[in-house]
């Protein structure tokens, strides 16, 4: 791997390696929970709303009440 110093492209160290890699390798768990948590918000307001109609509301009073 390759990095800039001073304008000048240079090897990076074994070192300097393992750190990057594993740079990127938190970076991918990061973006993994980040979209599972976004899946799990998503399919928490879709069940949160069907209960809601399962008690008898409609459309819009679910709109009134949380908005979406």
């Amino acid at each position: 791997m390759k990095k800039y110093v001073n304008g000048k492209i240079v090897d990076m160290t074994a070192d300097e390696i393992s750190a990057r890699e594993a740079e990127i390798a938190q970076a991918s768990i990061d973006n993994q929970n980040k979209e599972q948590a976004i899946a799990d918000a998503e399919a928490n307001a879709s069940t949160g709303k069907q209960k809601l109609k399962d008690l008898g509301l409609n459309d819009a009073e679910i709109k009134a009440l949380i908005g979406v």
